[in-house]
């Protein structure tokens, strides 16, 4: 089957490695060529000329100079026109490749491939879909109405929705939207990347970590639902004979204050931030850990670093809500905590601190998980979806 790929977003670019639905989406489309498909791949920030300089003036001149309110609604109408004249390029490409299937990345207040597809009767399916009211609560949205539309007419037209988790299949079915039209594709692992046979040694050493500490390591963007304080507080808590250190790799928004709550508990000298790290070395800086934690996260998602974890036979630590149980089981591949909970999260990673065969058990049983969670798996899935809707 030959696949047009669309990321619509304005600014990232497939070659960015920073946000997380552009790695899936490399991921993802990289197994598809691999189960045989051709992949055609289309970005909206590379074809159209403006849109960086567009992006860079939102955010650092009128976002910084209007209220709120008004930043928010130029930047909503903004996209919207910048959706219908992406459009015409992958008008263009279609006309020129003749693809079978539009495969595109959903974006809030994008139709374009909606409008691409109107005009060639060429499919498309919206990958890693959100729930309507995701961008409203996560980043604001100026034009409500227009976005809860928006949602509604290109999640109506498509003719498969990939959710990550069946918490998202849920809020899809909530808002309304067919159950045999959706399918559950989770984040995946390279298993190139990925792997219980990387050392991590040399990057304790880089930061001059004590190669006897027991480490705790957390990846992430240093998002507010990722409670980088939540895990800071627990460590400050922890009491115990063994030298302990923290390894926070990352960089993002509230990377600040976490820096200046470190320094506050009285942490400095055994807190490490690495600031934002290349992708490519994310698997060496997991490796250089004992366990690795994820103090916190929303409600809808499916964290990839949960995968990556397990993927290099570390002990996990994190919340016990839906979407991480989805992944983990207590006891067996990972140890979960009372969400939200300090003191829990404390116990949780004392408890692998003090029981080395714990955390030896817990880390083989992850490595064995992992590989079931594949993107070549998640890539034979979604050839099966698609081939049971008459598309390949």
């Amino acid at each position: 089957m030959k696949i047009l790929y669309s990321l619509p977003h304005p600014a990232d670019r497939l070659s960015s490695s920073g946000s997380g639905h552009t790695v899936r989406a490399n991921a993802l489309l990289n197994a598809m060529e691999q189960v045989g498909h051709e992949v055609i791949r289309l970005e909206a920030a590379t074809s159209q000329g403006s849109s960086s300089f567009v992006v860079s003036f939102y955010r650092n001149v009128v976002k910084k100079i209007m209220p709120a309110p008004i930043a928010m609604r130029l930047r909503d109408r903004g996209r919207i026109r910048y959706g219908r004249a992406y459009a015409n390029c992958l008008v263009e490409m279609i006309q020129k490749a003749r693809p079978d299937l539009i495969l595109e990345t959903h974006i809030a207040f994008s139709l374009a491939s909606n409008i691409a597809s109107a005009m060639t009767a060429v499919p498309y399916m919206l990958d890693d879909v959100a729930p309507s009211w995701e961008e409203a609560n996560m980043y604001g949205v100026g034009l409500k109405e227009e976005a809860v539309a928006i949602h509604r007419q290109t999640t109506r037209d498509a003719r498969l929705l990939v959710a990550v988790n069946n918490t998202m299949k849920a809020n899809l079915l909530k808002d309304g939207l067919p159950e045999e039209k959706i399918v559950v594709v989770e984040n995946g692992i390279d298993g190139n990347a990925f792997h219980v046979g990387i050392n991590g040694t040399a990057r304790l050493r880089q930061w001059n970590i004590d190669e006897s500490a027991f480490v705790i390591v957390f990846v992430g963007s240093f998002q507010p639902y990722h409670r980088v304080d939540l895990l800071l507080n627990a460590f400050a808590r922890m009491q115990t004979d063994k030298p302990l250190h923290l390894l926070l790799v990352g960089e993002g928004g509230k990377s600040a204050e976490a820096r200046a709550l470190a320094q506050q508990l009285g942490l400095s000298s055994r807190v490490t931030f690495t600031g934002s790290v290349p992708y490519a070395e994310v698997p060496s800086y997991l490796a250089a850990g004992d366990v690795t934690v994820m103090p916190a996260t929303n409600d809808y998602g499916n964290p990839m670093k949960i995968y990556e974890y397990m993927a290099l036979g570390k002990p996990i630590v994190a919340p016990d809500q839906p979407t991480i149980t989805e992944i983990v089981r207590h006891g067996h591949d990972g140890y979960l905590f009372e969400r939200e909970n300090i003191d829990a999260l404390a116990t949780a990673l004392l408890k692998l601190v003090n029981d080395p065969d714990l955390c030896q058990r817990l880390g083989k049983e992850a490595a064995r998980s992992a590989e079931n969670h594949t993107w070549l798996k998640r890539a034979e899935k979604l050839t099966g979806a698609l081939n049971a809707i008459g598309i390949g």
